[in-house]
């Protein structure tokens, strides 16, 4: 008897162990739902791309409509309208020849979805690029992270050290 009631409580406490155990299929929101999955051939990495490529090809312009008329742009922490954003493209092709985001190693891009719904796609890489004036090559390491809705991006934040940049654009005044 006792043997029976041992295996009936053995087996109760199993079960109830694999009831507290199953999967949660809500997100978890305890350090505000930043878990979620990457994908780098998303339709948002693939816009990051083409972004990427209308920069170096000197066609920046034609992404303006990527971005959100009410977006926020920031490069470092220094915030920039949409127009001031796309109008450095052509400042750094002003300034500077070879201007590559793959010269030393191709882009990292990949998008990440998160729990709380954000979708932000993310980009590392070296950019490269040789001054007209100096003739000095430079090579900068350079994150984007981009926050897309509806294929919009309405959040841009470049971080990278633009002294090497600025020295050219000193050399250029003089």
């Amino acid at each position: 008897m006792k043997k029976l009631i041992l295996l009936t409580l053995t087996f109760g406490l199993f079960i109830s162990c694999e009831t507290t155990n199953s999967s949660n299929t809500e997100p978890n929101m305890e350090f505000g739902g930043w878990s979620g999955i990457t994908n780098d051939s998303s339709k948002e990495s693939m816009l990051t791309r083409e972004l990427m490529d209308n920069y170096t090809t000197n066609k920046f312009e034609q992404s303006a409509n990527l971005m959100a008329d009410d977006g926020n742009f920031y490069f470092n922490s220094n915030k920039v309208s949409k127009e001031e954003w796309v109008g450095a493209a052509a400042l750094h092709h002003s300034l500077f020849d070879t201007i590559s985001n793959s010269k030393i190693q191709p882009s990292n891009v990949t998008t990440a979805t998160y729990e709380n719904g954000s979708v932000w796609s993310l980009a590392w890489f070296y950019w490269t690029a040789t001054g007209k004036i100096t003739g000095n090559e430079i090579q900068i390491p350079v994150h984007h992270a981009f926050r897309f809705e509806n294929e919009k991006i309405v959040e841009a934040y470049h971080f990278f050290d633009p002294t090497l940049i600025d020295a050219e654009a000193l050399a250029a005044q003089n």
